[in-house]
């Protein structure tokens, strides 16, 4: 579960970083690039809700 997480949020991370490199190269680029930092946050909150769950469940 915490290596899914992990996976989850290099991916997101990667997503962000090439949405912004999209955005800065070009003007068509833009609304690919802003799908991919939406896509990628996206992806790195679904993984940080992951991690908290597991912690939280690791307390009780």
């Amino acid at each position: 579960m915490t290596v899914l997480a992990m996976l989850l949020l290099i991916i997101g991370v990667m997503l962000v970083l090439i949405g912004a490199m999209l955005i800065l190269v070009g003007t068509v680029l833009i609304v690919i690039g802003a799908m991919l930092i939406v896509m990628g946050i996206a992806l790195i909150a679904l993984a940080a809700f992951l991690l908290i769950r597991r912690v939280l469940r690791r307390r009780r």
